[in-house]
């Protein structure tokens, strides 16, 4: 006895209700996105095109939802899912738009986008699912729609002038070879038109890479990306290096949720105080402890997290002992006196200082003069005639230690890093759950479109699937269906957050200019 199918020709009645169990998650989806005002969150209503109705928005962003929780973004894979997939059907209700309505939803409201990521993160903090206390900050890159081929620094623009130089005059020392033959023929002519045109084309590279050149030597970045002009050349892993993104990912530590992130093409250098801040506003909380890995460990971010209320455990960074340096004479082991500024080696010899502060600045690939800083320079004498020098420094004139003007702030976070080390070592599991999720599970380890501003858009949509997914998996299904239902969406806040952000950026480029309108502490 083998089972039977069902006949194809047999009728059936039912209706789309039906085939969706009660308890099935696409009708979490529905809840949500029927409880928005779209209106409020600046998304247009589109009008009729070519006679026919429009497709109201919720229809594209439930698609969305579904399509990035289900590990489907592209928008031809999700216009198949329209016609083929019983669970879309239903949410839906057998609408079926096309690729190019689908894609220009996402392309064409990418600020919306992160306004309804913050709507549902008002939701998770009214259901106390985001505690608001201590986060985990890290970065993580995404290749950029722009090859290694299309990226450019001015090395690899110089290497390709050459070459170009090069070979134009190879081809005019041909065409004077050329030129100089006594007997004309067709072959002698074919050849001349040849390199004429290689000469052709070789000037319209040259003109290429010269505009090239200017546009880096014209701004502050080292490089330029010509497919996607935002991205940058960044180290992934074990020097691997791809155009991309640097994704600035906050979570909360109660339940591993994300209650903030900031698309970047920078490294994580200069990431920590922005991100910490515009989380503290987004949360509204007057005070919040910050965990980072020593990617982040930068005084100057460190002192701006503490004026603001940010508590940071932020993994030291030490430097190595250069070669032949004893242990015993790190700079960890010199004592510092604040009250007659001066340090004691562990020799016991005393290094003063001048009281002048020198500029200083740390490295950035992606940015000409890096961060810049005053440091203090302490030395003495007594190095010269030290028998132990050797083992101290390889420097000639003596050992010499910089100390930071944002010494004081670095060392309390180094002795927060101390005393809390289990609250610190709690970082890697509260961040790369996120990431294991998003990278490893979903497969999203690279954009599809691209610039900044349309990017923030699609991980607007990649972070609201995996908040949704996991409150889902805390609260249970009926848990969040009521929630859901239950909730008033406060868009007061969304705007709140938005003149905020506007505030901040005015003040920064007052900052650039040297002119201040209004005082340096800022509120929502």
């Amino acid at each position: 006895m083998l089972l039977q199918g069902n006949n194809r020709l047999q009728i059936e009645m039912r209706s789309l209700e039906d085939i969706i169990a009660s308890d099935h998650p696409v009708r979490l989806i529905d809840a949500l996105v029927e409880k928005l005002d779209l209106k409020k969150l600046n998304i247009a209503m589109p009008d009729a095109t070519e006679g026919r109705p429009a497709f109201h928005p919720k229809i594209l962003l439930k698609l969305y939802l579904y399509g990035y929780m289900n590990g489907i973004r592209t928008s031809r894979k999700l216009e198949r899912e329209c016609m083929r997939n019983k669970e879309v059907c239903w949410l839906l209700e057998e609408l079926q738009p096309c690729y190019k309505t689908i894609s220009d939803f996402r392309k064409d409201n990418p600020l919306q986008l992160k306004n309804i990521f913050r709507m549902f993160t008002s939701f998770l903090r009214e259901q106390d699912l985001i505690k608001g206390e201590t986060i985990a900050v890290d970065g993580s890159k995404f290749r950029a729609v722009n090859s290694k081929k299309n990226n450019y620094n001015i090395d690899k623009i110089t290497r390709h002038q050459e070459y170009i130089n090069k070979k134009t005059e190879e081809y005019l020392k041909q065409l004077d070879e050329n030129d100089k033959q006594e007997q004309r023929s067709d072959e002698v002519e074919i050849k001349r038109e040849t390199i004429v045109e290689q000469l052709k084309k070789l000037k319209e590279r040259k003109l290429k890479y010269d505009d090239l050149e200017k546009q880096i030597t014209g701004s502050e970045e080292t490089q330029v990306s010509s497919t996607d002009s935002e991205s940058r050349s960044m180290l992934i892993n074990h020097n691997i290096l791809e155009v991309s993104y640097n994704v600035q990912t906050v979570s909360d530590e109660k339940h591993s949720l994300v209650p903030h992130f900031e698309v970047t093409n920078e490294t994580d250098t200069k990431a920590l105080f922005k991100t910490a801040n515009d989380t503290k506003q987004e949360l509204e909380v007057k005070t919040l402890t910050a965990l980072a890995d020593k990617g982040y460990y930068t005084g100057e971010q460190i002192a701006k997290c503490e004026k603001e209320g940010i508590t940071t455990l932020v993994a030291p960074k030490e430097k190595p002992p250069g070669k032949n340096i004893d242990q015993k004479y790190t700079v960890a082991n010199f004592i510092y006196n604040a009250e007659q500024d001066i340090y004691t080696c562990p020799e016991g010899k005393t290094l003063t200082t001048n009281g002048n502060w020198y500029d200083k600045s740390h490295d950035d690939k992606n940015r000409k003069g890096g961060t810049r800083y005053k440091v203090k320079h302490y030395k003495t004498k007594a190095c010269l005639t030290c028998p132990v020098m050797k083992q101290c420094t390889n420097n000639k004139l003596g050992r010499l230690i910089e100390r930071s003007e944002h010494q004081e702030a670095v060392n309390r976070n180094n002795e927060r890093v101390k005393t809390n080390y289990a609250l610190y070592r709690r970082r890697q599991e509260l961040i790369e759950h996120i990431f294991g999720t998003i990278k490893r599970q979903w497969g999203y380890t690279y954009t599809l479109l691209k610039g900044k501003k349309k990017i923030t858009g699609e991980f607007s949509l990649i972070f609201l699937a995996y908040n949704f997914m996991r409150t889902k998996n805390i609260l249970r299904f009926d848990k969040m269906l009521e929630a859901i239902h239950n909730w008033t969406p406060d868009y007061k806040g969304v705007l709140c957050f938005l003149f905020f952000r506007l505030k901040t950026m005015r003040y920064e480029l007052c900052k650039i200019s040297g002119f201040t309108p209004f005082p340096q502490k800022m509120s929502a």
